[in-house]
């Protein structure tokens, strides 16, 4: 499997998403592409990885017009081979347990058994997804091995998301291009594939209480959301071979939802559910900040 982690201007998440990758996938390819970065620390990071890992910066002559994160999708999937597997993160995740070649192995025989699978996600289900009622129809399918999501809304997540495993032989099957947008791939996937594929034992997940961007802005709105959510970076615990075990043999099947499994390294406790936004229920802030960008544009 080869794996693509997406970066811009957060050098420790990079940092801590990629040793993370070291260690529990280290037979894996590793290519990170990054959106052209200023952030001198974050530069630094990358010129460190770059002495173990293929790097790509907006700025090198890769071939591929890169720009924004769903135009890197697209030139991680072209630079990707004819017939294996990628799974994209982000630098503001991390892999949370180890992948065994029988993990690899069964990823692909999930694609093998469902023609009709285009994404499984590699995340552990956000506790914030199971706010409202709604929203709570996980089903698990016994003849795939999968969960399965069936929220009453067309949501992003249901046939697609941004962490992803997928197959590059079945996505140029169907010619696949990513689009700009979540919604607008979770639309686009919708018409050829059927529902995203969600583990019994995940592998990877979102920081909690993660700094973010938006079109590579911070707005004064966004920074006090930060700071009002107490964001900075809280890595996860790895977890251990019998408690993935534990997950992968649970009867009934376990929805691995990531504030019950998962711990934050070094004890720390955070409020639950996670938030993964810094202006999540902020709807003031969300006004103001598209005002500013507005503004400066």
């Amino acid at each position: 499997m080869h794996i693509f982690v997406f970066s811009y201007n957060r050098g420790p998440f990079l940092d801590n998403c990629i040793r993370s990758i070291e260690e529990c996938a280290p037979d894996c390819r590793l290519t990170v592409i990054d959106d052209g970065s200023d952030d001198g620390e974050t530069r630094a990071v990358l010129e460190r990885i770059g002495e173990r890992h293929r790097v790509i910066s907006k700025t090198a002559d890769s071939g591929h017009k890169l720009g924004g994160l769903y135009a890197n999708m697209q030139a991680a999937y072209e630079l990707a081979g004819e017939d294996e597997l990628i799974c994209f993160l982000q630098d503001d995740t991390q892999m949370v347990r180890r992948l065994t070649a029988e993990d690899i192995r069964a990823f692909e025989q999930y694609f093998e058994r469902e023609p009709k699978l285009g994404f499984i996600s590699p995340a552990f289900v956000r506790g914030i997804s199971l706010k409202h009622a709604a929203d709570r129809d996980f089903r698990f399918d016994k003849a795939s091995d999968l969960w399965f999501w069936y929220p009453k809304k067309r949501s992003t997540g249901t046939w697609f998301s941004a962490l992803l495993i997928a197959s590059t032989r079945r996505l140029r099957q169907v010619n696949w291009q990513f689009e700009v947008g979540e919604s607008v791939n979770n639309r686009q996937a919708g018409k050829v594939f059927c529902r995203m594929g969600r583990l019994r034992a995940p592998f990877a997940m979102w920081l909690p209480n993660g700094r973010a961007y938006r079109g590579k802005q911070k707005s004064l709105a966004l920074r006090f959301g930060e700071w009002r959510r107490r964001c900075g970076i809280y890595p996860l615990e790895l977890m251990g071979a019998a408690d993935v075990a534990k997950l992968q043999a649970a009867e009934p099947p376990r929805l691995p939802v990531a504030e019950e499994i998962l711990q934050l390294r070094g004890g720390v406790r955070l409020k639950v559910p996670w938030t993964y936004d810094p202006m999540q229920g902020a709807s003031l802030l969300k006004l103001l900040d598209r005002l500013e960008r507005k503004l400066k544009h």
